[in-house]
Protein backbone atom coordinates (compact mmCIF):
# COMPACT_ATOMS: atom_id res chain seq x y z
CA UNK A 1 0.00 0.00 0.00
CA UNK A 2 1.28 3.63 -0.78
CA UNK A 3 1.65 6.24 2.23
CA UNK A 4 3.04 9.09 2.80
CA UNK A 5 3.78 11.05 6.52
CA UNK A 6 2.53 14.23 7.23
CA UNK A 7 5.24 16.03 10.23
CA UNK A 8 8.43 15.22 9.77
CA UNK A 9 9.60 15.55 13.68
CA UNK A 10 11.12 13.24 16.11
CA UNK A 11 8.72 10.45 15.98
CA UNK A 12 8.59 10.14 11.99
CA UNK A 13 12.31 8.75 12.44
CA UNK A 14 10.78 6.10 14.31
CA UNK A 15 8.49 5.18 11.95
CA UNK A 16 10.93 4.93 8.94
CA UNK A 17 13.62 3.32 11.05
CA UNK A 18 11.15 0.29 11.16
CA UNK A 19 9.65 0.68 7.25
CA UNK A 20 12.24 -2.22 6.23
CA UNK A 21 10.27 -4.66 8.21
CA UNK A 22 6.84 -3.92 5.59
CA UNK A 23 7.73 -4.75 2.64
CA UNK A 24 4.23 -4.08 1.96
CA UNK A 25 4.07 -0.75 2.61
CA UNK A 26 5.66 2.13 0.03
CA UNK A 27 6.33 5.63 1.39
CA UNK A 28 5.44 8.48 -1.68
CA UNK A 29 6.45 11.44 -0.04
CA UNK A 30 6.27 13.61 3.06
CA UNK A 31 4.92 17.17 4.05
CA UNK A 32 5.75 19.16 7.08
CA UNK A 33 4.49 22.62 7.65
CA UNK A 34 7.48 23.41 8.61
CA UNK A 35 9.31 23.31 5.16
CA UNK A 36 13.30 23.19 6.29
CA UNK A 37 11.60 20.48 8.89
CA UNK A 38 10.80 18.55 5.51
CA UNK A 39 13.73 18.90 4.00
CA UNK A 40 16.03 17.62 6.20
CA UNK A 41 14.11 14.50 6.94
CA UNK A 42 13.65 13.88 3.22
CA UNK A 43 17.10 14.57 3.04
CA UNK A 44 18.29 12.11 5.28
CA UNK A 45 15.65 9.48 4.21
CA UNK A 46 15.55 9.88 0.41
CA UNK A 47 11.91 11.23 0.54
CA UNK A 48 9.68 13.48 -1.57
CA UNK A 49 8.81 16.80 -0.79
CA UNK A 50 5.11 17.51 -0.46
CA UNK A 51 5.16 21.46 -0.58
CA UNK A 52 1.38 21.62 1.16
CA UNK A 53 -0.85 19.17 2.47
CA UNK A 54 -3.41 19.88 -0.33
CA UNK A 55 -0.86 19.11 -2.82
CA UNK A 56 0.19 15.45 -1.37
CA UNK A 57 -3.99 14.81 -0.87
CA UNK A 58 -3.91 15.54 -4.82
CA UNK A 59 -1.33 12.65 -5.00
CA UNK A 60 -4.04 9.90 -6.33
CA UNK A 61 -1.70 6.94 -5.71
CA UNK A 62 -1.49 7.91 -1.75
CA UNK A 63 -3.94 5.52 -0.01
CA UNK A 64 -3.06 5.30 3.42
CA UNK A 65 -1.73 9.07 5.42
CA UNK A 66 0.39 8.69 8.48
CA UNK A 67 -0.54 11.95 10.85
CA UNK A 68 2.75 12.25 12.72
CA UNK A 69 1.91 15.83 13.65
CA UNK A 70 2.02 17.61 17.12
CA UNK A 71 -1.20 16.98 18.70
CA UNK A 72 -2.54 20.06 18.78
CA UNK A 73 -2.85 19.79 15.07
CA UNK A 74 -3.94 15.98 14.63
CA UNK A 75 -7.49 16.70 14.51
CA UNK A 76 -7.63 19.00 11.58
CA UNK A 77 -5.08 16.82 9.62
CA UNK A 78 -6.44 13.60 10.20
CA UNK A 79 -10.29 15.17 9.17
CA UNK A 80 -8.38 16.87 6.00
CA UNK A 81 -7.04 13.28 5.03
CA UNK A 82 -10.45 11.70 5.61
CA UNK A 83 -12.42 14.17 3.51
CA UNK A 84 -10.09 13.45 0.47
CA UNK A 85 -10.92 9.88 0.78
CA UNK A 86 -7.70 8.67 2.55
CA UNK A 87 -7.23 5.95 5.32
CA UNK A 88 -5.57 7.79 8.57
CA UNK A 89 -2.98 6.29 11.13
CA UNK A 90 -2.47 8.54 13.52
CA UNK A 91 0.03 9.32 16.57
CA UNK A 92 -1.39 9.48 20.20
CA UNK A 93 -3.89 10.85 20.50
CA UNK A 94 -6.46 11.12 17.56
CA UNK A 95 -7.70 14.32 18.99
CA UNK A 96 -6.93 16.75 22.23
CA UNK A 97 -11.21 16.29 22.58
CA UNK A 98 -13.55 13.84 23.16
CA UNK A 99 -15.90 15.44 20.53
CA UNK A 100 -13.19 16.03 18.16
CA UNK A 101 -12.25 12.26 18.34
CA UNK A 102 -15.98 11.45 18.13
CA UNK A 103 -16.04 13.18 14.74
CA UNK A 104 -13.44 11.49 13.23
CA UNK A 105 -14.08 8.23 13.71
CA UNK A 106 -17.86 9.15 12.50
CA UNK A 107 -16.28 10.59 9.31
CA UNK A 108 -14.48 7.43 8.71
CA UNK A 109 -17.07 4.98 9.17
CA UNK A 110 -19.44 7.71 6.78
CA UNK A 111 -16.73 7.75 4.01
CA UNK A 112 -16.26 3.92 4.36
CA UNK A 113 -12.61 4.65 5.33
CA UNK A 114 -10.36 3.55 8.61
CA UNK A 115 -9.05 5.69 11.00
CA UNK A 116 -6.52 3.93 13.75
CA UNK A 117 -4.51 5.17 15.93
CA UNK A 118 -0.88 4.50 17.71
CA UNK A 119 0.44 2.94 19.84
CA UNK A 120 0.96 -0.22 18.38
CA UNK A 121 3.41 -1.43 21.18
CA UNK A 122 0.45 -4.11 21.93
CA UNK A 123 0.69 -5.87 18.66
CA UNK A 124 4.09 -6.04 19.85
CA UNK A 125 5.85 -9.93 20.56
CA UNK A 126 5.99 -9.28 24.94
CA UNK A 127 2.05 -7.42 24.95
CA UNK A 128 0.83 -10.85 22.53
CA UNK A 129 2.94 -13.50 24.71
CA UNK A 130 1.00 -11.67 27.91
CA UNK A 131 -2.56 -11.99 26.13
CA UNK A 132 -1.38 -15.81 25.63
CA UNK A 133 -0.81 -16.35 28.85
CA UNK A 134 -4.32 -14.25 30.04
CA UNK A 135 -6.38 -16.68 27.64
CA UNK A 136 -4.82 -19.92 28.18
CA UNK A 137 -5.77 -19.44 31.89
CA UNK A 138 -1.91 -19.53 32.92
CA UNK A 139 -2.84 -16.60 35.71
CA UNK A 140 -6.18 -18.72 36.27
CA UNK A 141 -9.23 -15.47 36.75
CA UNK A 142 -7.05 -11.97 36.12
CA UNK A 143 -8.67 -9.60 38.83
CA UNK A 144 -5.95 -6.78 38.78
CA UNK A 145 -3.57 -5.41 36.47
CA UNK A 146 -1.00 -2.18 37.99
CA UNK A 147 0.16 -0.41 35.14
CA UNK A 148 3.24 2.23 35.41
CA UNK A 149 4.31 4.75 32.88
CA UNK A 150 6.70 6.81 34.99
CA UNK A 151 9.43 8.44 32.82
CA UNK A 152 11.58 10.39 35.71
CA UNK A 153 12.38 14.29 35.74
CA UNK A 154 12.92 14.68 31.85
CA UNK A 155 12.71 17.81 32.48
CA UNK A 156 16.14 17.88 34.37
CA UNK A 157 17.86 16.43 31.82
CA UNK A 158 19.54 17.63 28.84
CA UNK A 159 16.56 17.70 26.64
CA UNK A 160 17.73 20.40 24.73
CA UNK A 161 20.55 18.27 22.75
CA UNK A 162 18.31 15.61 21.99
CA UNK A 163 17.96 14.81 18.34
CA UNK A 164 16.48 12.12 16.18
CA UNK A 165 18.08 10.03 13.36
CA UNK A 166 17.52 12.82 11.00
CA UNK A 167 18.23 15.27 13.40
CA UNK A 168 14.95 16.87 14.90
CA UNK A 169 14.92 17.94 18.45
CA UNK A 170 12.87 16.15 20.81
CA UNK A 171 9.94 18.50 20.77
CA UNK A 172 10.03 19.75 24.47
CA UNK A 173 7.53 22.53 24.58
CA UNK A 174 5.31 20.66 22.88
CA UNK A 175 5.59 17.36 25.39
CA UNK A 176 5.21 19.68 28.36
CA UNK A 177 1.99 21.04 26.99
CA UNK A 178 0.08 18.20 25.91
CA UNK A 179 0.71 16.59 29.26
CA UNK A 180 2.50 13.03 29.74
CA UNK A 181 -0.41 11.24 30.32
CA UNK A 182 -1.76 11.81 26.72
CA UNK A 183 1.68 11.02 25.44
CA UNK A 184 2.27 7.68 27.35
CA UNK A 185 -1.07 6.53 28.73
CA UNK A 186 -2.15 5.35 25.48
CA UNK A 187 1.10 2.39 25.58
CA UNK A 188 -0.86 0.46 28.41
CA UNK A 189 -4.49 1.67 27.87
CA UNK A 190 -4.32 -0.08 24.48
CA UNK A 191 -2.92 -3.48 25.54
CA UNK A 192 -5.41 -3.14 29.08
CA UNK A 193 -8.50 -2.56 26.73
CA UNK A 194 -7.00 -5.57 24.17
CA UNK A 195 -7.09 -7.77 27.01
CA UNK A 196 -9.92 -7.32 29.22
CA UNK A 197 -11.89 -5.42 26.72
CA UNK A 198 -14.08 -1.74 27.49
CA UNK A 199 -13.68 0.45 30.80
CA UNK A 200 -17.18 0.66 31.96
CA UNK A 201 -15.91 3.20 34.96
CA UNK A 202 -12.91 5.32 35.58
CA UNK A 203 -12.05 7.33 38.60
CA UNK A 204 -8.88 9.60 37.69
CA UNK A 205 -6.72 12.00 39.86
CA UNK A 206 -3.87 14.49 38.15
CA UNK A 207 -1.34 17.15 39.26
CA UNK A 208 0.49 19.46 38.03
CA UNK A 209 3.96 18.96 40.02
CA UNK A 210 6.63 20.52 38.39
CA UNK A 211 4.98 23.73 36.87
CA UNK A 212 8.36 25.19 35.70
CA UNK A 213 10.06 22.63 33.12
CA UNK A 214 12.32 24.90 31.99
CA UNK A 215 11.05 26.04 28.67
CA UNK A 216 10.63 29.32 29.43
CA UNK A 217 6.56 28.48 29.08
CA UNK A 218 3.94 29.72 31.62
CA UNK A 219 2.48 27.40 34.01
CA UNK A 220 -0.69 27.56 32.45
CA UNK A 221 0.82 26.40 29.41
CA UNK A 222 2.15 23.50 31.19
CA UNK A 223 -0.32 20.36 31.45
CA UNK A 224 -0.61 18.20 34.72
CA UNK A 225 2.45 15.79 35.16
CA UNK A 226 0.73 13.55 37.22
CA UNK A 227 -1.73 11.20 36.71
CA UNK A 228 -3.09 8.39 38.06
CA UNK A 229 -6.92 6.23 37.09
CA UNK A 230 -8.56 3.71 38.36
CA UNK A 231 -10.42 1.81 35.57
CA UNK A 232 -13.12 -0.60 35.96
CA UNK A 233 -13.31 -2.98 33.20
CA UNK A 234 -16.75 -4.69 31.79
CA UNK A 235 -15.23 -8.33 31.86
CA UNK A 236 -14.68 -7.81 35.90
CA UNK A 237 -11.17 -6.82 36.14
CA UNK A 238 -10.17 -3.90 37.35
CA UNK A 239 -6.73 -1.88 36.76
CA UNK A 240 -4.56 1.46 38.32
CA UNK A 241 -2.86 2.75 35.40
CA UNK A 242 -0.27 5.51 36.34
CA UNK A 243 1.87 8.63 34.53
CA UNK A 244 4.35 11.19 35.34
CA UNK A 245 6.94 12.66 34.81
CA UNK A 246 8.56 12.85 38.72
CA UNK A 247 8.71 9.54 39.79
CA UNK A 248 11.72 7.37 38.70
CA UNK A 249 11.32 5.43 35.59
CA UNK A 250 9.35 2.82 35.32
CA UNK A 251 7.34 1.05 32.58
CA UNK A 252 6.46 -2.21 34.14
CA UNK A 253 3.23 -3.80 34.20
CA UNK A 254 1.93 -6.82 36.54
CA UNK A 255 -1.15 -8.68 36.40
CA UNK A 256 -2.42 -10.32 38.92
CA UNK A 257 -4.91 -13.80 38.54
CA UNK A 258 -6.30 -16.26 40.99
CA UNK A 259 -3.06 -18.62 40.01
CA UNK A 260 -0.01 -16.36 39.15
CA UNK A 261 1.12 -13.24 38.58
CA UNK A 262 3.19 -12.03 35.44
CA UNK A 263 5.24 -9.31 35.24
CA UNK A 264 5.99 -7.61 32.15
CA UNK A 265 9.50 -5.24 32.90
CA UNK A 266 9.64 -2.76 29.89
CA UNK A 267 6.35 -1.70 28.02
CA UNK A 268 8.41 0.17 25.64
CA UNK A 269 10.76 -3.23 24.47
CA UNK A 270 8.29 -5.21 22.01
CA UNK A 271 10.70 -8.19 23.34
CA UNK A 272 10.67 -7.07 27.24
CA UNK A 273 11.16 -9.83 29.75
CA UNK A 274 8.30 -11.42 31.04
CA UNK A 275 8.03 -13.17 34.55
CA UNK A 276 5.89 -15.53 36.37
CA UNK A 277 5.11 -15.89 40.44
CA UNK A 278 2.94 -17.75 42.05
CA UNK A 279 -0.49 -15.67 43.10
CA UNK A 280 1.54 -14.09 46.40
CA UNK A 281 3.95 -13.30 44.12
CA UNK A 282 6.52 -15.24 45.55
CA UNK A 283 9.01 -16.92 42.63
CA UNK A 284 9.60 -20.60 43.53
CA UNK A 285 13.48 -21.29 42.82
CA UNK A 286 14.95 -24.64 42.84
CA UNK A 287 15.43 -25.79 46.80
CA UNK A 288 19.59 -25.49 47.75
CA UNK A 289 21.59 -22.54 48.56
CA UNK A 290 20.83 -21.04 45.68
CA UNK A 291 17.00 -20.87 46.02
CA UNK A 292 17.73 -19.91 49.61
CA UNK A 293 19.62 -17.00 48.38
CA UNK A 294 17.33 -15.69 46.06
CA UNK A 295 14.50 -15.91 48.48
CA UNK A 296 16.46 -13.78 50.58
CA UNK A 297 16.82 -11.36 47.90
CA UNK A 298 13.58 -11.06 46.74
CA UNK A 299 11.95 -10.58 50.27
CA UNK A 300 11.23 -6.70 50.79
CA UNK A 301 11.47 -5.04 47.66
CA UNK A 302 8.37 -4.65 46.45
CA UNK A 303 9.28 -4.32 42.18
CA UNK A 304 10.27 -7.57 42.00
CA UNK A 305 10.29 -7.11 37.76
CA UNK A 306 13.91 -9.49 37.92
CA UNK A 307 12.46 -12.37 40.12
CA UNK A 308 9.80 -15.36 38.88
CA UNK A 309 10.38 -17.69 36.10
CA UNK A 310 10.89 -16.17 32.97
CA UNK A 311 8.45 -16.37 30.52
CA UNK A 312 9.86 -17.46 26.81
CA UNK A 313 8.73 -14.52 23.96
CA UNK A 314 9.01 -15.23 20.50
CA UNK A 315 11.89 -14.18 18.79
CA UNK A 316 11.82 -11.56 16.46
CA UNK A 317 14.16 -10.04 12.90
CA UNK A 318 12.31 -6.44 13.00
CA UNK A 319 14.15 -3.70 12.91
CA UNK A 320 13.70 -1.18 15.66
CA UNK A 321 14.86 2.14 17.09
CA UNK A 322 18.04 2.29 19.24
CA UNK A 323 16.65 4.16 21.66
CA UNK A 324 14.54 3.30 24.69
CA UNK A 325 11.44 3.56 22.64
CA UNK A 326 12.29 -0.23 20.87
CA UNK A 327 9.24 -0.96 18.94
CA UNK A 328 8.03 -1.14 15.73
CA UNK A 329 6.31 1.76 15.04
CA UNK A 330 5.48 0.60 11.19
CA UNK A 331 3.49 -2.58 12.74
CA UNK A 332 0.57 -0.67 13.38
CA UNK A 333 0.26 1.04 9.57
CA UNK A 334 0.91 -2.57 8.31
CA UNK A 335 -1.82 -4.17 10.24
CA UNK A 336 -4.22 -1.49 9.22
CA UNK A 337 -3.01 -1.48 5.40
CA UNK A 338 -3.09 -5.21 5.40
CA UNK A 339 -7.14 -5.45 7.33
CA UNK A 340 -7.72 -2.46 4.54
CA UNK A 341 -6.90 -4.92 1.66
CA UNK A 342 -8.41 -7.81 3.01
CA UNK A 343 -11.78 -6.48 4.40
CA UNK A 344 -11.39 -7.31 7.45
CA UNK A 345 -11.38 -5.34 11.12
CA UNK A 346 -8.04 -3.31 11.45
CA UNK A 347 -6.57 -3.52 15.23
CA UNK A 348 -6.11 -0.24 16.93
CA UNK A 349 -8.88 1.41 14.66
CA UNK A 350 -12.18 2.77 14.77
CA UNK A 351 -14.01 2.60 18.17
CA UNK A 352 -11.27 0.92 19.94
CA UNK A 353 -8.93 3.94 18.95
CA UNK A 354 -11.57 6.30 20.26
CA UNK A 355 -12.35 4.47 23.33
CA UNK A 356 -8.51 5.03 24.29
CA UNK A 357 -8.34 8.21 23.31
CA UNK A 358 -11.13 9.13 25.42
CA UNK A 359 -10.09 7.44 28.68
CA UNK A 360 -6.69 8.98 28.48
CA UNK A 361 -8.17 12.99 27.49
CA UNK A 362 -9.96 11.97 30.93
CA UNK A 363 -7.10 10.66 32.82
CA UNK A 364 -5.08 13.89 31.73
CA UNK A 365 -7.59 16.38 32.73
CA UNK A 366 -9.32 14.66 35.71
CA UNK A 367 -10.28 18.23 37.18
CA UNK A 368 -12.19 18.63 34.37
CA UNK A 369 -14.76 15.42 34.83
CA UNK A 370 -17.40 14.44 37.46
CA UNK A 371 -15.69 11.18 38.44
CA UNK A 372 -16.58 8.27 38.69
CA UNK A 373 -16.52 8.82 35.16
CA UNK A 374 -18.57 6.61 32.61
CA UNK A 375 -17.05 6.48 29.48
CA UNK A 376 -19.28 7.58 26.59
CA UNK A 377 -17.19 5.25 23.81
CA UNK A 378 -17.04 1.61 23.71
CA UNK A 379 -16.30 -1.37 21.67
Amino acid sequence: MNIAIVGCGFVADYYTTTLPNHPGLRLVGVHDRDIWAAKRFAAFHGARIFDTLDELLADPSIELVLNLTNPASHYAVSRACLESGRHVYSEKPLAMEIGEAEHLVALASERGLQIASAPSSVLGEAAQTARRAIDDGTLGEVRLAYAEMEDSMVFRENYHSWRSLSGAPWPAEDEFAVGCTLEHAGYYLTWLCEFFGPVEELTAFSAKLFPDKGTGQAPHEIANDFSVACLRFRSGAVARLTCGLAAPSDRSLHIVGTQGVLSVTDGWNARSPLYLRDPAGHWRPRAGILGKVLRRLERGRPLKHWFGKRVAVPRSEAVVPDTSSRMDFMRGPARLAEAIRDGSQPPLAGAFALHVTELSIVAQSAERFAMPYRPRSTF
